[in-house]
């Protein structure tokens, strides 16, 4: 029943949940943590330790003074769609004339359906780049490390019931709940100055170090559904009623409307600030055993630039699409009403890890092994929810094992978080002056290139003096 009335209500969903004023796409430019499941809260070294540990920047390290050229890692993954899923039903068919729509048949939609375990699933996408990074070493107290990066992500909680109307429609008897959904996204950038220094020794540890970090936050745009309750049913005189009641605000720049690419700048025009800490310690137990605990990214952002809300509260009875008044409801419901808002604050993602690195090589009864082997576990707790993080826990397990000293080859398995599990690989070229990195925190993509739900890379290089 009712095309244009179904079709106008898709576009209300999607402009609800997706976000059409504000959808932009932290750990993912440390990519030896990335090879190794992002896990390096003992381990991490020089620039690898900012934004993770700063008290490992004490520890010693190659070089004196070490820069990185725009290290990067972007991840997108998806609790239902897989790529197979996606290229199969969403892209169209290849015909000569040119790729057209193609029709779902009932087995079609059922396997579409059949993709949500969950009455919910999430979407998420992240990049992160580091536009600078440097540290400089100072003999016998510990090191500093200044760092401009930037951060882009969003997550999307869709429920099941959007893609089934969507699918099917509102055929008589029909009824939907769009409870539950959720999106946040953010795009910041973050100016950081941390520090590592050597403490005191204490009785049960061969070292301790401790750090900190002081960070100044932009930011550049924002969106967030705050509130989404919206139900659909279809009586069996095919008379569709509904209500719409959804909540969101925003703030800053759009930077994925069509002009964006064409117009970026370095400086885009600031829509907030806010400040941020990381706070850490590392201790050595002895030759082969350390520890790492940290706090990250306590802090919040204050927005103030275009801040405003988008809302709607109606009741729909539609019970025939050519007339022009239900129409003009549906229309309204779809745009919602506009107010501006005064600045809101949002939380930076508040994150505590604690690790355990132990290195293999340095056993005793493993002195004679060939190369290096360092294995470490992790676990990070997010605090606060927010476009880059979730409350859900992450325990994650890496290795790195160095057949050479300037081949290091990583992998590594995680546990929770945005991505349930991930199986990591990476490797370097470390040629004393020169680093080269390359790793992927999901390695699905590369080994079941057409059934992946989950993808990242990550690449950088530094250089060392």
């Amino acid at each position: 029943m009712m095309t244009t009335t179904r079709y106008s209500l898709a576009f209300l969903l999607v402009g609800c949940l997706l976000a059409p004023n504000r959808l932009f796409a932290n750990e993912r430019s440390t990519i030896r943590g990335m090879g190794m499941a992002r896990t390096f809260v003992a381990s991490s070294r020089g620039l690898d330790a900012v934004g993770v540990n700063p008290a490992n920047l004490a520890v010693p390290d190659h070089g004196t003074v070490t820069f990185s050229i725009l290290p990067f890692g972007a991840h997108v993954g998806s609790d239902f769609l897989d790529y197979d899923l996606y290229t199969k039903y969403f892209t169209g068919v290849q015909t000569d004339s040119g790729r057209v729509g193609r029709y779902l048949t009932e087995q079609d939609k059922k396997q579409i359906m059949d993709s949500f375990t969950d009455p919910l699933a999430r979407t998420t996408a992240e990049l992160e780049a580091r536009l600078i990074g440097a540290t400089y070493r100072l003999e016998g107290i510990g090191a500093v490390a200044l760092s401009v990066t930037d951060h882009i992500g969003a997550f999307a909680d869709v429920p099941r019931d959007y893609f089934k109307f969507i699918l099917n429609g509102n055929p008589t008897g029909s009824s939907y709940r769009f409870d539950g959904a959720k999106v946040q996204a953010s795009w910041t950038r973050e100016y950081a100055l941390s520090f590592g220094v050597n403490l005191p020794r204490v009785r049960f540890l061969k070292s301790l170090t401790g750090g900190a970090a002081v960070k100044l936050i932009h930011g550049f745009g924002y969106y967030e559904v705050q509130r989404f309750n919206t139900a659909l049913a279809t009586d069996e005189h095919a008379t569709l009623t509904g209500s719409v009641d959804f909540l969101s605000r925003s703030a800053g720049t759009d930077p994925t409307a069509a002009r964006f690419i064409g117009s970026y700048t370095l400086f885009p025009e600031l829509a907030g600030k806010g400040v941020g800490v990381d706070l850490g310690v590392r201790g050595e137990v002895n030759d082969f055993l350390s520890v790492g605990i940290s706090v990250t990214d306590v802090g919040s952002l204050r927005w103030t630039k275009n801040a405003e809300e988008k809302y709607a509260d109606t009741t729909l009875v539609i019970d025939d699409p050519l007339n022009e008044e239900q129409r003009a409801a549906v229309e309204r419901a779809v745009k919602g009403r506009s107010r501006e808002t005064g600045a809101f604050s949002t939380s930076l993602p508040t994150t505590v890890r604690f690790g355990v690195a132990l290195e293999i090589h340095k056993l005793p009864e493993m002195e004679d092994m060939p190369g290096e082997l360092l294995v470490e576990l992790d676990y990070n707790q997010s605090i606060k929810e927010t476009a880059y993080s979730t409350k859900t826990p992450r325990v994650s397990l890496g290795v790195e094992y160095k057949p050479i000293p300037w081949l290091p080859l990583r992998s590594g398995v995680s546990f929770g978080g945005t991505d349930h599990m991930n199986l990591a690989l990476g490797f370097g070229v470390n040629l004393g002056v020169f680093d080269f990195e390359l790793a992927s925190e999901n390695v699905t993509w590369l080994l079941v290139p057409k059934s992946f739900s989950q993808g990242s890379v990550a690449i950088g290089t530094r250089f060392r003096f």
